[in-house]
């Protein structure tokens, strides 16, 4: 499954109080695109906060992953729990390499003695000449807001998220400017995402990011792929800014790199 990849404080939510107020200031004069295209780099000097998403897909095949955990916003560090169906399995990204402890089914396809698959991700895109590729950082789902103009934003109004007061936001994702001049890499997002790929953003009164959903009907890719469209919702929920983030890399003698692996069929994790 695929996910567009990317949410009260403990240890200080963020900042001191100054900081706090020059940000609610900040963003109260702010046009919409101003607050959304602001609120990457807000988020970020949170640095780090509990994240939980829910991913559903509907088509021939319909799924749900649910999963929660903790993130460094500025280095995209992360651990999550992820669970689908019955199964459940642990997500860790230190530095560029995402690791996961599979399920036991999951896992009788690595080599004997490994339970957790690793995956190079600037490898795999290199290898992949850029194309998404579905295996993502998912601290990278905010880096389309600094390239957004006032036609992109619409302020809905004002929501609360988990006890918190929001502004509500719908981007129109400008996939031009997702693609970053790459004309072949922007017609392969069009032919797969289509040419409307909305994005709704709730934005706290310092500009940091509270949740982010994302719904897109996704369609089979040169043949590959499921045989109907299928539509796909991200929710990302960021909460507890400050938490405390401690991941480390799983034993290498438990862990199998699966790079090549996904890079020979073209990135399409199983």
């Amino acid at each position: 499954m695929t996910g567009v990849l990317l949410v009260t404080g403990c240890g200080g939510d963020g900042g001191g109080k100054e900081s706090q107020q020059e940000g609610k200031s900040e963003a109260s004069r702010q046009s919409p695109a101003k607050a959304v295209q602001a609120t990457s780099k807000r988020t970020a000097e949170a640095k780090t906060a509990k994240i939980d998403l829910t991913v559903t897909a509907s088509g021939s095949e319909s799924k749900t992953v649910r999963g929660d955990g903790v993130m460094n916003l500025r280095d995209g560090t992360s651990q999550l729990d992820m669970g689908i169906g019955g199964e459940h399995l642990q997500q860790r990204v230190v530095g560029s390499t995402l690791y996961q402890e599979l399920p036991e089914k999951a896992a009788a396809q690595l080599p004997d003695g490994k339970t957790w698959s690793k995956i190079d991700l600037k490898k795999l895109q290199a290898s992949t000449g850029g194309e998404q590729t579905g295996v993502q950082n998912p601290a990278d789902s905010l880096a389309y807001s600094k390239s957004l103009s006032e036609k992109d934003v619409k302020k809905l109004g004002t929501e609360k998220v988990n006890g918190t007061k929001t502004t509500h936001y719908r981007v129109q994702l400008d996939l031009s400017k997702l693609a970053k001049g790459d004309a072949a890499q922007e017609k392969k997002l069009r032919q797969q995402l289509g040419d409307d790929v909305p994005i709704e953003l709730w934005i706290d009164d310092e500009g940091r990011t509270r949740r982010q959903q994302v719904e897109v009907t996704v369609k089979p890719s040169n043949g590959a792929g499921p045989a109907t469209p299928s539509k796909v919702k991200t929710v990302v929920n960021l909460s507890d800014f400050g938490t405390e983030v401690d991941v480390e890399a799983p034993p290498s003698g438990k862990t199998a790199d699966m790079t090549d692996e996904l890079s020979q069929g073209s990135g399409r994790p199983a």
